[in-house]
């Protein structure tokens, strides 16, 4: 027969493993898998990794970085929206992750809505490049060369449902320029061209462009963020050089799907924060063109909240809607 005193033990052991406080301290006890929306060598794809090492060392346990490209991340995103929220299934996501609604009309997943904030891990700055025929070291300047020179400006674009491209829009609209917008599936054929001079002026994510701009076969006009960038420090601001209103920066961030237990979600951003922290993550995020950046799960929902308003806003104003 059972004895009262045993049956006590088992009960206060089921609270302890089963309450959220027992899952905290259990967690993680197998693989978590870090699913990036893009394929392996972007900086999405780096920053998984890097940071997948440190948390790997931090949770002894093994943090598996996992490709699902496709559709603009969306295809990522609706896998993590749809996983059990128990902390072993996370997205890296870029900020094209909170720009999905303005672009996409039928996505089976919200944002803000469906996910967890957990922590951003990096700021990746768009920086605007020309092709050295062109005769400006200013984007005053190649704006008045611009007008003066009707036609002879071609926009590379790496996708109407990307956030450079809609910069590049977004610059046009504002300085009132007409320059003919050239889509390209993807940064990578975009530059090629831009190498090339088939095409003039690109809005680039800087890890795709900041290794020519330093071997000085493009030439960097500003960046978009509202300070300088570390990646390219002597680079001014857009708000610097004569657009005070202008600034677009791109990011990245850890979530998970909603309804991740706080606790969890307090331990991760305690991990991840701890080592974006450290000097050896911040110049390795350098090294491939984005600036290590930490948040509070709560700052993270702002951000995601603000930016999903931001660009349906921008995306509008210059006539994009959800396809």
């Amino acid at each position: 027969m059972v004895s009262l005193k045993f049956r006590g033990l088992v009960a206060a052991l089921a609270v302890v493993l089963f309450t959220p406080s027992g899952q905290v301290q259990a967690y993680p006890d197998k693989p978590i898998r870090l699913v990036v929306g893009f394929p392996p060598g972007g900086s999405t794809d780096l920053a998984a990794r890097a940071l997948a090492e440190k948390l790997r060392v931090s949770f002894d346990q093994a943090v598996i970085v996992e490709n699902r490209p496709g559709a603009s991340g969306n295809i990522a995103a609706e896998l993590v929206a749809r996983a059990d929220p128990d902390g072993y299934t996370l997205l890296l996501a870029a900020s094209s992750f909170a720009a999905a609604p303005a672009f996409f009309q039928k996505l089976s997943w919200n944002p803000v809505t469906d996910f967890s904030p957990v922590a951003l891990v990096a700021t990746v700055p768009n920086i605007v490049v020309v092709h050295p025929s062109v005769p400006a070291t200013t984007p005053s300047e190649l704006a008045d060369w611009s007008r003066a020179n009707p036609g002879k400006i071609n926009l590379a674009s790496p996708g109407a449902t990307t956030l450079t491209g809609l910069a590049g829009e977004m610059f046009k609209e504002t300085a009132g320029l007409d320059w003919a917008t050239v889509h390209y599936r993807g940064g990578a054929p975009a530059v090629v061209d831009l190498l090339g001079g088939m095409v003039e002026v690109m809005f680039a994510n800087i890890s795709d462009v900041f290794q020519h701009v330093k071997l000085g076969r493009l030439n960097a006009l500003a960046v978009t963020t509202p300070a300088r960038s570390a990646v390219v420090p002597d680079v001014p601001t857009l708000a610097e050089s004569g657009y005070p209103d202008f600034a677009f920066a791109t990011w990245q961030a850890v979530v998970g799907p909603a309804g991740m237990s706080e606790e969890i979600v307090e331990r991760l951003n305690a991990e991840i924060v701890k080592h974006m922290s450290t000097e050896e993550l911040q110049q390795r995020f350098l090294s491939f063109g984005t600036d290590a950046a930490t948040s509070t799960p709560a700052e993270l929902e702002q951000l995601l909240v603000e930016e999903a308003i931001k660009i349906a806003r921008i995306a509008r104003k210059v006539g994009i809607t959800p396809k």
